[in-house]
Parts: C-alpha cells; structure tokens; sequence
C-alpha cells in the first residue's frame, strides 16, 4: 500500500498511516475492544496489545492476495525457507516487505537472511 492509500484507509477508521520503514505503509486503529488492528497492502492483522504488533504476534489475520500475484519469502544462508504465513505457505506481495523481515532477522540474529522470489525458493 502506498502512503496515499494507507492515509484514506487510516481517515475512514479514524486511526493512522504511517510508513513503517522500507517504503511500506500501514493504517491502524485501536478497536473499540482493546485490539489494535493493522492493515497493509496484502493483509488485515488483530493484535492484542501495541506489545504483540511490536513482536509480528497476530491474533488473526486475513489476507487480502489472490495467490495469483509474485510472492517473496525469507530464506537463510541454509536454504531454509520462512513464509509470512507458513500453514498456507504465502510469502510477501513485495519484494521490498520480504527484504525488510529479512534485514530485521539479520540484525537480530546476525545470521544472514535475504529475500528470494517464492517460486525459486527451494
């Protein structure tokens, strides 16, 4: 989702875009029950606390891709492949989301991790 979008989404849902680094732009707002939900461009996330979005802990998620789109995942220095949904083994719409996670994965682990094109991943 680009900013114009993630700020028309955020207005309708009296919440708020922001870019959430990378060029990847989110909208969100605190439900009426405590939830905090998170929508960007491939999916609609619930999450319990600011503290459970901060760690990727979703309660519920709801993606919005068909399956017919390019799809991006993380795959370590192994080979190993990390979907963004691994039941139903989805990657990232964009590739630019894929190499965020996997610059955030490097950082924290100081492992290597890199995006690879889903169809190419082992």
């Amino acid at each position: 989702m680009n900013e114009q979008q993630a700020n028309a989404l955020a207005e309708i849902f009296s919440g708020e875009a922001w870019n959430s680094g990378g060029g990847i732009w989110l909208a969100a707002y605190w439900r009426g029950d405590g939830k905090y939900i998170v929508f960007s461009g491939d999916a609609v996330c619930e999450y319990d606390s600011e503290e459970d979005f901060d760690a990727a802990k979703a309660s519920k998620m709801l993606l919005l891709a068909s399956g017919e789109e390019e799809f991006w995942v993380v795959v370590d220095s192994k080979g190993s492949v990390m979907y963004r949904d691994a039941d139903l083994k989805t990657g990232w719409r964009f590739q630019e989301e894929a190499e965020h996670e996997a610059k955030g994965l490097t950082s924290r682990t100081g492992e290597r991790f890199f995006a690879e094109r889903l169809d190419e991943a082992e």
